[in-house]
């Protein structure tokens, strides 16, 4: 009887064992019908070229989600519009045909309009004020709000970090020291009633065309000049054209990695955080990636003879107050105030 007990004891414990390692086998993942461990492939989609940084940040994700779910979760990337502009893309994760995508938060409003915010002129101070309200309560909040659109339901996404994209300043062909400077000049923007409104307040007329046009206009004069950030100023070789580059940095308009909500509901729970960490990580690597490419276009434009000028900020602050008033409305304006007193 002695003999008996002791193996059944022996038995129970043995059990648990194989249920303790059953249980922390399928904490990291499947098994398919052979019993084999299957793979979650992840399909990522953004309309960058591999060389980007933020391809390379949405590079590091994918190793970081590997590594966090030993092995049982990989992405797939499909750059440069593959799968769609990102409108396109945006559609496609709300309806689960893609899992994850890159947009700016330019197209992001029109799905989720609060985040139109962005758009508005010189709502940071500078880029440490404009990460402090990312990384903080209220970036994490906007994160949030993407999940629910206008209506006040699903918008069908799910905001996991974000993206670094650079400011936008202007250039022109001829000298630009201050707003002064762009008063009667004809400036390219963005199809954005926003961007048209800021030019307008500082005396300048928008113009509105594509990007791929523009050089053509700059050089035979159709425009006088445009705005963006340095990388696209060099890569775009409009600097060739346009040799004065005053950073005043009107507006700082982040990249974010977006879930679907079908993706992520299928998701366990434990999957959701490696997904969350993954996000985190991969943000915080794509930032120092473009900060030093940034770097980098600055000094290869000064490089080419290039005038470039640090701006009083404020000054083009107070001439757009009004931009900011008109169009920071409802729940962007509660943002706004929010943003204001970050400091």
């Amino acid at each position: 009887m002695k003999s008996s007990s002791s193996q059944f004891v022996l038995g129970l414990l043995v059990g648990a064992l194989l249920c303790c390692l059953g249980f922390a086998w399928l904490g990291q993942g499947r098994e398919d019908e052979d019993g084999a461990r299957s793979v979650r492939e992840i399909t990522v989609a953004h309309g960058l070229a591999v060389t980007h940084p933020v391809h390379k940040g949405i590079e590091e994700f994918g190793r970081e989600l590997t590594r966090l779910s030993g092995g049982t979760m990989k992405v797939n990337i499909f750059p440069g519009e593959q799968l769609g502009d990102e409108t396109v893309c945006l559609e496609k994760t709300q309806q689960g045909e893609i899992d994850v995508t890159k947009v700016s938060c330019a197209p992001i409003g029109n799905f989720v309009s609060v985040f139109k915010l962005f758009s508005l002129p010189y709502l940071f101070r500078d880029e440490g004020h404009f990460w402090r309200v990312l990384d903080g309560e209220v970036g994490l909040d906007l994160l949030d709000a993407l999940g629910v659109n206008d209506e006040g339901g699903r918008s069908g996404l799910v905001g996991l970090a974000y993206y670094d994209a650079g400011s936008r300043s202007f250039y022109a062909t001829r000298p630009l020291t201050g707003p002064g400077d762009l008063d009667g000049l004809k400036i390219r923007v963005q199809q954005d009633p926003v961007a048209e409104a800021t030019v307008k307040s500082l005396g300048g007329s928008a113009v509105t065309m594509s990007f791929g046009e523009l050089y053509t206009s700059l050089k035979q004069g159709g425009v006088d000049g445009a705005e963006n950030n340095p990388p696209s100023l060099l890569s775009s070789r409009h600097f060739e054209v346009c040799k004065h580059y005053l950073l005043d940095e009107h507006s700082r308009i982040p990249d974010v990695l977006v879930a679907g909500a079908k993706f992520w509901d299928s998701l366990s729970e434990r999957e959701r955080e490696w997904v969350e960490q993954a996000s985190k990580h991969s943000s915080e690597f794509q930032r120092e990636l473009w900060a030093e490419e940034n770097q980098k276009a600055l000094d290869e434009l000064a490089a080419a003879g290039v005038t470039i000028r640090e701006a009083n900020a404020e000054e083009f602050r107070k001439l757009t107050a009004g931009v900011v008033g008109t169009y920071a409305t409802g729940a962007r304006k509660e943002f706004v105030t929010r943003i204001e007193g970050v400091e």
